[in-house]
């Protein structure tokens, strides 16, 4: 019975929103366009805060880009379906099925090793994924990207700002990485070849498994380095514990994150009462809403509109820029039916499916995780 729980859980809260309308125009063409997310009610990494506010992006980035689409003979047809971050399969299952019933775009999971599983369920049919990393990802080809930087890119600012805070003294850390998590994996490495190229010591490394992992050898390993540094490249719930565990031993280290942690809204870094002396950073591929809005037109649109909803999360900020994508591409193409679609993405998709932001910085201080500055 356990087993099919999680795919009961897909089917139970799958939303479709897009209803064929009797009196829709004819003329126009539908575009099938299916997200999907692991952002199932009962998931203990998510909340129901985000996935109401990943519905009210998808309604916005609908909204205002209606007309423009409207004008060149559009419209979407959007399918919401959600699973549980535990099942991981059902990332391929849910890819694989809306490939076959039709969907030209499929907008995929955030994260890297639930992406990749994702492109393997539909490899023919053209998809973006809203964070997704991973050097694995970048290598699945013109039909499949990601609204995110490389780790590479994120690692190389992250170890910029390292050596910055360091001065003169050494910048030496230990890593305690996620072994269960590919984009967490793939940026503990590229940070140690940044580093390695840049004179900095990495002490020793560490690998836990799992939301929540033991974390005595971990707090052994700590105890016998007492690294000012210590790199956390992994998701928010993981490394919060961490932090927790290892902050009475180094009060006064500096962690280091990746695009995982989150920011005050949405994750267990920020606004932790257990961590209000933590002092550290955390590099992430989207500043902060307002900023990132205002640098592509359908994002200007949505911050002129006094009645938008607040978008804050940096996958809310994708999914109104894949919209904007979305509405040029077609614009552009004119695509007739999935075909055309998939031929035009593979033109232009790079293009029009990607984050203009570059790497941002985050600072973590007081218990909130607050916009630092972006580095192109």
């Amino acid at each position: 019975m356990k087993k099919v729980l999680p795919t009961l859980l897909v089917t139970a809260i799958c939303v479709t929103f897009a209803t064929v309308n009797a009196f829709a125009d004819p003329a126009k063409i539908k575009v099938p366009v299916t997200f999907t997310e692991a952002l199932a009610p009962k998931d203990t990494t998510s909340s129901e805060r985000f996935q109401k506010e990943y519905e009210s992006a998808v309604a916005t980035g609908k909204r205002h880009s209606q007309e423009q689409l409207a004008k060149c003979g559009f419209e979407i047809s959007e399918k919401l379906s959600f699973y549980d971050a535990s099942d991981s399969v059902q990332a391929l299952e849910q890819a694989k099925k809306a490939s076959e019933e039709g969907s030209w775009l499929l907008v995929g999971p955030r994260r890297s090793n639930h992406y990749l599983l994702y492109i393997k369920g539909a490899p023919n049919t053209p998809s973006v994924s809203l964070m997704a990393s991973a050097r694995e990802v970048a290598d699945s080809g013109p039909l499949h990207l990601s609204m995110a930087p490389l780790n590479g890119q994120m690692a190389s600012v992250a170890l910029k700002k390292v050596k910055s805070l360091a001065g003169k003294d050494k910048a030496e850390y230990l890593s305690v990485v996620s072994e269960d998590c590919v984009t967490c994996v793939d940026f503990a490495a590229e940070f140690d070849k940044s580093a390695t190229a840049n004179g900095v010591k990495k002490l020793a490394e560490i690998k836990v498994v799992g939301e929540s992992p033991d974390l005595e050898p971990v707090k052994r390993l700590v105890k016998q380095h007492s690294p000012k540094f210590i790199l956390l490249p992994n998701y928010s719930k993981v490394s919060a514990a961490v932090i927790h565990a290892v902050l009475p031993l180094v009060p006064n280290a500096i962690f280091v994150g990746g695009d995982g942690w989150g920011d005050t809204k949405f994750g267990f870094v920020g606004n932790n009462e257990n961590l209000d002396a933590a002092k550290g950073f955390t590099v992430r591929g989207f500043p902060p809403a307002s900023i990132g809005l205002d640098q592509f037109d359908l994002g200007k649109r949505v911050l002129k509109d006094k009645n938008a909803p607040d978008l804050a999360s940096g996958s809310a900020l994708a999914i109104v820029r894949i919209f904007d994508g979305l509405a040029k591409l077609l614009c552009e193409a004119k695509p007739a039916d999935s075909k055309a679609f998939q031929s035009a993405f593979k033109n232009k998709g790079q293009k029009l499916f990607s984050a203009p932001w570059g790497v941002s910085i985050y600072s973590l201080k007081t218990g909130n995780i607050v916009y630092s500055e972006t580095r192109r």
